[in-house]
């Protein structure tokens, strides 16, 4: 019986909060950029202040034609952008052979949060009486997956790890795993997220987490629960 397979990594792409290619998101990473700051995405004047995380600079229509926008929410879009920038920079061709043993295995969060906040609008706010035929599977979680394997016609394994903020992290190492053991000889990786919407945030502020200036996780009298004096308190 033979041993395990050596896995490696051949290509990467990233969309985030201090670039939107590996190039510049590992020069302002290493410079110490920081890509928190007020949001902009959001505007609401009921939301408190606050900082996030946003991805700037991401025109869509750049990447995808108004039929595809038209399909895929935010968090896909992020992943399927990633994803192409990894796959050419591996320089891999998704043969018969290959793309029925490629993976594409995502982890993600929440899912289709834009979606989510415009259908809820058009239904409370605008008395729309039906919404966007493709309103399921553009918010299912499984979403970004499901868009990278239909994209690039991956026939393997395609699913979504959800575990929160190690969504991502379980996803890779879920990948490794299947490519060590020979389940799969090559996988498409990674994780996504796009979950800045009103909804979402003021979420996030119902449960006291969100920081108004600089994000603090330890800090006592920052978080959901503060326990001085020995007793939890909001």
């Amino acid at each position: 019986m033979s041993g395990p397979r050596r896995v490696v990594v051949s290509g990467m792409g990233v969309i985030s909060p201090i670039g939107n290619d590996t190039t510049s998101y590992w020069r302002n990473l290493l410079c110490g950029h920081s890509g928190i700051g007020a949001p902009t995405l959001v505007t609401d004047g009921r939301l408190r202040p606050c900082v996030v995380a946003e991805v700037k600079g991401f025109v869509p229509s750049l990447h995808f034609t108004d039929w595809e926008l038209s399909t895929a929410d935010r968090v896909s879009q992020f992943a399927l952008v990633a994803a192409k920038q990894a796959i050419q920079q591996a320089e891999i061709d998704f043969t018969e052979g290959l793309s029925t043993r490629t993976g594409t295995i995502i982890g993600i969060g929440v899912g289709g949060q834009t979606t989510h906040d415009d259908s809820f609008r058009r239904l409370y706010l605008d008395r729309a009486e039906r919404l966007h035929p493709l309103t399921i599977p553009r918010l299912m979680v499984n979403g970004p997956a499901s868009q990278v394997s239909m994209h690039y016609g991956l026939r393997g394994p395609t699913f979504v790890v959800a575990s929160a903020c190690a969504s991502a992290t379980h996803a890779i190492g879920v990948a490794f795993q299947m490519v060590r053991s020979g389940t799969i000889a090559c996988a498409v990786t990674g994780g996504s997220e796009a979950c800045i919407t009103f909804g979402t945030l003021k979420a996030w502020e119902a449960m006291r987490i969100m920081a108004p200036d600089t994000c603090r996780p330890f800090r006592l009298d920052e978080g959901a629960w503060c326990w001085a004096r020995g007793r939890p308190s909001w």
